[in-house]
């Protein structure tokens, strides 16, 4: 049985696409799994640590601001190639989930969870624009779809392994060295795993100079879009369960449930928006997207019916997933190959600062307002994102390869 229309890539993949795909699919489920670790055992390792909520809102803030620093592998990557940065990120990845399982302290957790914060930011960024420079124009959003759905089910398998950390103290443990096994993958990458055919070494420009040649006019509406979306969904995403459970009553089992079946679901958000962003382009998809999530949010917090909860996480989810190919194809064709992925880094960084606002906005307003009120006032700034989207060029169809050969991306992306 064949898949919708709609479900489908654009146009076949050839035996390269596919074997970019294969590998940084890997790279993205152990990146999944990995990174979400730290959310998922937050009620086991709080209490094996003996630290308060509070305690442990502070670390996570600790955490977030200090996954600022990877943008050093971008940096690094616009000046000596893609593939080493990414897999030495991996690598990292792993280490430092390792050594969250095997140091029981409390420094160590917050010094190893900031390893593994910088490894998984520094993996999404390079990944994508490694994605966007090895695969063939008519395919890029779907590819950097499946991307994200490998992604998606390392997140999923963390979820349905969780049990393990009930089984003692510190079976919480046992989670977090589960990623370790990614450093088996690493001579695999370092065999298979191509370098950037659009990457060729060159004279450095620096990120700010990139900025005074013009290119400030398509960093800014996307810096501002990843804030926006950010500070929205971060907060929003994070208090599902404490909505559900706390203000809903609702069972634990159901509440995770729900969750489970209405996001996996939404999931398809991936391969949706990646055939829509490579067939209608990238701007349409992602103004949609973005009001697609800002409508589930709303719907989410806003609403009590079991069956309106479910139909807006799987909305709000739905608009997430489509965002992710299309705005990662978009940050990748706006910038040319010298600081493509130094840009992409940026943009990622702008959309930490987002999440750390939302949450700071959070602490100041729920208190006040209430949850579902502080959601909806964050929820504004998507409609100023929709208009920032609408500010930029379309890209669909660009050849990065080509352009890099004959220096035309930075006409193309300064016209």
């Amino acid at each position: 049985m064949s898949l919708p229309h709609f479900l489908t890539p654009t146009k076949p993949f050839s035996p390269t696409d596919r074997r970019i795909v294969f590998l940084l699919g890997i790279v993205a489920f152990v990146a999944g799994y990995g990174g979400a670790q730290m959310s998922h055992t937050l009620p086991y390792a709080r209490l094996s640590l003996d630290m308060t909520e509070g305690n442990m809102s502070m670390i996570f803030a600790i955490v977030r601001a200090v996954s600022l620093l990877a943008v050093g592998f971008s940096i690094v990557a616009d000046r000596q190639g893609r593939k080493d940065p990414l897999i030495a990120a991996f690598g990292l990845l792993a280490l430092g989930s390792l050594l969250t399982a095997f140091v029981p302290t409390t420094v160590v957790y917050v010094a190893s969870q900031s390893i593994v914060r910088i490894a998984v930011i520094a993996v999404a960024a390079l990944g994508m624009v490694l994605l966007a420079e090895e695969l063939s124009p008519g395919i890029r959003a779907y590819g950097m779809g499946l991307y994200g759905l490998a992604g998606s089910l390392g997140v999923g398998t963390g979820l349905l392994l969780l049990p393990i950390a009930e089984g003692a103290d510190t079976g919480w443990r046992i989670l977090f060295a589960l990623t370790g096994l990614g450093l088996l993958a690493i001579p695999m990458l370092i065999r298979y795993l191509p370098e950037s055919k659009a990457y060729k070494p060159g004279r450095p420009i620096s990120f700010i100079g990139a900025l005074k040649m013009g290119l400030g006019k398509h960093f800014w509406p996307l810096a501002g879009v990843s804030f926006f979306v950010s500070a929205f969904s971060a907060p929003a995403f994070d208090f599902v369960l404490e909505r559900l459970i706390n203000d809903l009553s609702w069972d634990a089992s159901a509440a995770r449930f729900l969750l489970i079946a209405a996001s996996g679901l939404g999931a398809i958000g991936l391969l949706v928006g990646g055939h829509m962003a490579d067939s209608k382009g990238r701007r349409p998809t992602a103004a949609i997207a973005i009001a697609l999530g800002l409508v589930g949010g709303l719907g989410f917090y806003l609403l009590d019916s079991g069956w309106f909860l479910a139909i807006s996480i799987f909305l709000a989810t739905l608009g997430a997933t489509m965002l992710t190919p299309a705005l990662g194809a978009l940050r990748a064709e706006l910038f040319p190959t010298r600081v493509r992925a130094t840009s992409a880094a940026w943009v990622t960084n702008a959309a930490i600062l987002g999440s750390i606002s939302g949450f700071l906005i959070g602490a100041a307003l729920i208190d006040r307002i209430g949850l579902p009120l502080t959601v909806a006032a964050l929820g504004s700034g998507l409609v100023i994102s929709i208009f920032l989207i609408l500010m930029l060029p379309e890209t669909k169809g660009m050849d990065l390869v080509r352009s890099a050969r004959s220096g035309a991306s930075t006409t193309t992306t300064e016209s």
